[in-house]
């Protein structure tokens, strides 16, 4: 019966898509919600919202926007949400959390990236691990010597996957604190000193945080991803460079750092059809290189570093090429499934 319903589900929608989509008014009077994969108060909420208030203006007919916020186990509540309920009709996009598209290598989860429509993201982001000042950590060595706290949102976030990830491959001890609804609320955890750290991009901090980095209120300790010119990452060390070549810690590390080369993508459910994915993505590509958008990037704080979809289908790919069962077995004994410790 559940089967029928999505069969008849899909043949709506391709009714009404192949009676309208020749025009260029497909959107007209509708509304799209761009959807954000954790609470607001950090830059995953700044990336949607700048996408929100600039996508309609590049895609025919016009489209009214909205923004909504879909907290939940490090971003894949949304994900399983895109994949299984959001309608496949071209009014709900989404943005991914770097760390949600490998997921499904290492644990059971409603939904497979490889099957989203991506349309492109605005930036591929420098990560980091950070500590609050006031705790006297500025080396890698020293939370290799002692326990320290890492906030994070949930298991399938990049601000859980790669702590995990050090841990296991550079010996640091930190130990993870999970359940925070977005990065607001984990940097008020770092500072209010409820964990002594997180894991974030440079430009979650410059975004929301932008006296933290240069007042040194908060500390980079080791950098990972796509690597950054910013002052606070010089003299940094990288995770890419303490691991051997050809070596399973590198291994491993390629095919996770895949999900910061996406970067912050934005996408639509798998069935969507393909005329409407061609307009928005068009639309998309479009407003990535707007001058207009990359001012209003610039005005919050943010990255622009943007990639297209086409370069997401051939990273992703790459990735999950990669990911040998032999390198996913290592992941899942080794990064995948330690017990979470919670907030109380």
């Amino acid at each position: 019966m559940r089967k029928e319903l999505k069969l008849a589900s899909a043949v709506l929608v391709l009714a009404a898509f192949s009676s309208q989509v020749g025009a260029s008014d497909y959107f007209a009077g509708k509304t799209i919600t761009v959807q954000v994969p954790s609470g607001s108060g950090g830059t995953y909420h700044v990336y949607c919202q700048l996408v929100q208030r600039n996508f309609g203006k590049f895609i025919p007919g016009g489209p009214k926007t909205l923004i909504q916020n879909m907290p939940g186990s490090g971003g894949a509540k949304s994900a399983g949400f895109m994949a299984n309920v959001a309608p496949k009709n071209g009014t709900v996009v989404a943005m991914i959390a770097p760390g949600a598209i490998t997921t499904p290598m290492v644990r059971k989860v409603p939904f497979n990236a490889r099957k989203f429509n991506w349309l492109g993201a605005p930036a591929a982001r420098s990560a980091g691990i950070f500590y609050w000042h006031t705790h006297g950590i500025t080396k890698l060595s020293q939370i290799q010597e002692k326990e320290t706290t890492i906030a994070s949102t949930g298991f399938a976030s990049n601000g859980s996957i790669f702590p995990r990830l050090i841990n296991s491959t550079l010996g640091t001890k930190m130990k993870i604190i999970y359940g925070y609804k977005g990065g607001g609320r984990l940097n008020v955890s770092v500072e209010k000193g409820e964990t002594m750290g997180r894991s974030n991009f440079l430009s979650g901090f410059t975004g929301v945080r932008p006296d933290w980095l240069p007042k040194k209120l908060i500390i980079p300790v080791l950098m990972y991803g796509p690597r950054s010119n910013h002052p606070s990452a010089k003299g940094v060390p990288h995770l890419d460079d303490l691991l051997k070549p050809g070596s399973m810690n590198k291994k491993m590390y390629d095919v996770l750092n895949m999900n910061l080369k996406v970067g912050q993508a934005f996408y639509v459910p798998p069935g969507t059809p393909k005329k409407v994915v061609k307009i928005l993505r068009k639309a998309f590509t479009t407003m990535l290189f707007d001058k207009s958008f990359i001012a209003d990037i610039k005005k919050r704080r943010v990255e622009h570093s943007p990639v297209t979809a086409a370069q997401i289908n051939k990273l992703i790919k790459a990735g999950f090429d990669a990911a040998t069962p032999e390198v996913i077995q290592e992941m899942k004994n080794r990064v995948g499934f330690k017990k979470r410790s919670k907030k109380s």
